[in-house]
This record gives C-alpha cells, structure tokens and sequence, in this order.
C-alpha cells in the first residue's frame, strides 16, 4: 500500500520554483545576449566581405555558430523552466491529484 503525506512535498515546491527560477534566468540571458548580437550590425556588413581581417565565409561561419549555440541554450532554458514547474506542481498535488 502506498503511503502519501498530507499537504504537499515542501522541499519539492522550493526545489521546482528554483529550477523554474534558474531557467527563466537563462532564458533572459539567452534574450540578452541574442539583442546584443542582433543589434551589432557591422557583423556581417562591413565593406569587402571582411571583419578585421578574415574573409566573409569565416565571419559568417562564426556568427551561425553563435546563434546556433544561443538556440540550444534557449532550448535547454525553456526545457529547465517546464520541467521546474512541472516538479512544482507534483509536489503541490493533493492526495488525490494524480495526473
């Protein structure tokens, strides 16, 4: 038989919510640091194809991988935000809450 304990996990809620916490904090970073990049044009656009001295093929080879890096850690924020708030609503459930 299984044994459930009334009103909740407490160490869960506070575990889930720093979780969610954490994510939503690296999803902010990961905006941030998206905004900087966007709004640097010169990135790409300098005359001659060239960004301090490397051809236009290596600068674009270089910003791709930046936001190709800023779209996996997007995805593991938001994927640490579910899961936070996910731990804290199991450990809120009620003894009959069963999802």
């Amino acid at each position: 038989m299984i044994t459930r304990r009334d009103g909740g996990d407490p160490a869960g809620k506070w575990l889930g919510l720093a979780v969610f916490v954490l994510g939503i904090g690296l999803l902010v970073f990961v905006f941030v640091r998206g905004f900087d990049e966007f709004v640097r044009v010169d990135l790409l656009t300098r005359p001659g194809g060239e960004q301090e001295g490397r051809p236009f093929e290596t600068t674009f080879l270089v910003a791709l991988g930046k936001w190709l890096l800023l779209f996996l850690l997007a995805y593991v924020a938001s994927v640490m935000a579910g899961r936070g708030i996910a731990l804290y609503q199991a450990a809120r459930a009620l003894p009959g809450d069963e999802g």
